[in-house]
């Protein structure tokens, strides 16, 4: 490894330092919710979770390494909200377990301790498409959505039609031959971007995404996308575009809606393990369009069991990840359904 950690005890609570060449360096926050590291522009929120850091006295390895791995993580990556799920269980058992790439936030701490090697990389990309290829089967099998990426696929592309279903079993075909993005998949994804909205892929994606790694890893024109989650914001580009939206309704609107919906669910089920109290589904809350009535009860269930029985340490890096969950991104400045919705956090409200 080209770096490593600095010693616990000179790193100030809220923040993770590395030792690289000698130097030690501030290398991430344990949040990607603000992007200021002047503690006069935190809000109550992160000083409250600062101090129940301070009262722990000291981190073991492995709970730095969680924390680290939540700072990367990234509502728009395609493994959200896995990635939720993910964090959970490494909460639960206080072990560093699975360090994927949960996207291109965190200042690159883990890659500069060498967690994500270019072959985990392959292999998690290889992974993710498996994942579409078993929803996009199922879509064109007429199923019933069970996972977050089958409620993505189905949702994205509506209702059948020859025209999605040809670009299903293009993209079914691609991923089985092992190349999930050849040129020939590339321009007919390209082409259902020019007829939907009459521009680029490229001007799609960034409407879509906006996401500020990705835009430098996947300069206008390049044949192949270079960061490691681009190749799937191309495909889910590709799979609105193909819905065309004949109802009235954006690709923008429904990338959105997958997230929110998905913040919301998982926001409502942390803050109830911390308040030690059953969690409502997230269908008693909304109208949902991506969480089925059995989702909306799978996943409180599975933060319960995931993070188990609370300790001091547990409910610390709890309130990280549902200050990291509620809040990322948020400097788009866009009012989210969490917004409406303020009980979904309301264990913050209940400690300041």
């Amino acid at each position: 490894m080209s770096a490593k950690l600095a010693a616990y005890e000179h790193v100030p609570p809220g923040f993770e330092m590395a030792i690289e060449g000698g130097e030690t360096r501030t290398r991430g926050l344990w949040w990607n919710v603000v992007l200021t590291d002047d503690p006069e522009a935190w809000d109550g929120e992160i000083r409250l979770i600062n101090e129940m850091q301070r009262g722990l006295g000291g981190l073991t390895l492995d709970q730095r390494l969680i924390r680290a791995q939540m700072a990367e993580l990234c509502r728009l990556h395609p493994l959200f909200p896995r990635s939720v799920d993910i964090l959970c269980e490494e909460i639960g058992t206080g072990r560093f377990s699975r360090p994927v790439k949960m996207g291109c936030e965190g200042r690159g701490l883990l890659d500069a301790l060498g967690y994500h090697d270019p072959q985990s990389l392959r292999e998690q990309r290889r992974a993710r498409f498996e994942d579409y290829c078993r929803a996009l089967r199922m879509w064109l099998d007429q199923g019933r959505p069970e996972t977050p990426t089958e409620s993505k696929v189905f949702g994205f592309l509506g209702p059948s039609a020859s025209s999605k279903e040809a670009l299903a079993e293009e993209v079914v075909s691609a991923i089985e031959s092992g190349e999930p993005l050849t040129p020939a998949l590339r321009e007919l994804v390209e082409a259902e971007c020019r007829e939907a909205y009459g521009g680029s892929i490229f001007d799609v994606r960034a409407r879509l995404f906006t996401c500020f790694s990705c835009e430098e890893g996947c300069p206008r024109g390049a044949s192949a996308p270079n960061c490691p989650c681009c190749d799937s914001m191309f495909l889910d580009a590709g799979l609105l575009c193909a819905r065309r939206f004949d109802d009235g309704g954006s690709a923008i609107d429904e990338f959105r809606r997958f997230t929110e919906e998905n913040v919301l669910a998982y926001a409502t089920a942390i803050n109830s393990w911390l308040r030690e109290e059953p969690a409502d589904p997230v269908t008693s809350l909304i109208k949902s369009r991506y969480i089925t009535e059995g989702r909306a009860l799978e996943i409180p269930k599975g933060v319960h069991d995931s993070l188990g029985v609370k300790d001091e340490a547990k409910a610390w890096l709890a309130a990280c990840l549902l200050k990291t969950v509620k809040d990322n991104q948020r400097w788009h400045g866009r009012a989210e359904l969490i917004d409406d919705l303020p009980d979904a956090a309301s264990w913050f409200r209940e400690m300041l």
